[in-house]
């Protein structure tokens, strides 16, 4: 991180409520400990997504007491916004969402904190310094130690960023979608995260090799994944990896989440950190892979 003493690990686990019920608590132990094995200490958690609500939080909750010890060694986030409220009541960035989401989430979790907390998704509807104003509530009260914002345009960022600098509570983090699929971060807000000192979580890193791929017939897809096979067979890597090191790459990123791996692909993925440099001819190539719609 940058303008925090917060570190987090290069790879980071992305808890998808729609994850959570293909591993009980069992499984849920293996990943933590193969994880944490191999240098992983950041797990996100997305409380409400799916049908299953709040399963994967208390799963991970449950796995996460057998290993009691390792706590103060993790960085646990969650969000709340767009999507993470039942029914269809609106306000998702005011006070009582963001401040009554969090609590579930200890609730059911069973921490007494978070590490981080993001306001997801800008809300037309409810003024920018409520939500700026119920982020530094969550931090004073303890209930978060950073907090952050998920999937916010660049002049947000810097709003909201500027609104909680007065506060006395700093920016710290922003959640992002960006992968060689989806370029729209560099379309400012990886300057205005450098400007401001405020680190990138990337999500949809793995896009690339999973799809979807909009607009694309099904022989483009299959031409595009050729391609970008053997970009990453020449850098001595799978599809997987190179797609993480080419945003690990980025010096605004300081963790690139996954979606809950098993054990031998969470292994694969954390080998790519180790691969983050790529030739000039090789981010040509990168970019000769993909149409210009997918670019924005």
């Amino acid at each position: 991180m940058t303008n925090s003493g917060l570190y987090l690990s290069a790879i980071g686990v992305n808890l998808e409520e729609n994850s959570g019920p293909k591993k009980g608590v069992r499984e849920m132990c293996n990943t933590l400990e193969t994880a944490v094995g191999c240098g992983v200490n950041h797990f996100d958690l997305a409380p409400h997504y799916g049908d299953s609500r709040g399963a994967v939080e208390e799963i991970f909750g449950r796995a996460l007491q057998r290993f009691s010890n390792l706590r103060e060694d993790l960085v646990i986030s969650a969000r709340a916004g767009l999507g993470t409220q039942s029914g269809l009541m609106p306000g998702f960035g005011s006070r009582k969402c963001l401040m009554t989401s969090l609590d579930s989430t200890l609730s059911r979790t069973k921490l007494e904190c978070v590490d981080v907390f993001y306001a997801h998704r800008y809300d037309a509807f409810t003024p920018i310094e409520e939500t700026a104003s119920a982020l530094d509530s969550i931090a004073r009260q303890g209930k978060a130690l950073y907090v952050g914002l998920s999937g916010y345009a660049p002049a947000m960022v810097r709003r909201v960023a500027a609104i909680l600098r007065d506060l006395g509570t700093p920016l710290s983090v922003c959640r992002v979608t960006y992968s060689m699929l989806h370029r729209w971060p560099e379309d400012g807000l990886l300057d205005v995260l450098a400007d401001e000192r405020i680190g990138c979580v990337a999500d949809g890193t793995l896009d690339v090799t999973f799809g979807p791929y909009p607009d694309c017939s099904r022989k483009e897809v299959e031409r595009l994944q050729t391609r970008l096979s053997r970009i990453s067979l020449r850098r001595g890597q799978s599809s997987r990896q190179c797609a993480l090191s080419w945003v690990l790459r980025q010096p605004s990123v300081a963790s690139a989440l996954v979606a809950l791996p098993d054990s031998d692909d969470l292994l694969e993925y954390c080998a790519a950190v180790h691969k983050t440099s790529f030739a000039e001819e090789e981010l040509v190539s990168v970019d000769g892979c993909f149409p210009e719609v997918h670019r924005s």
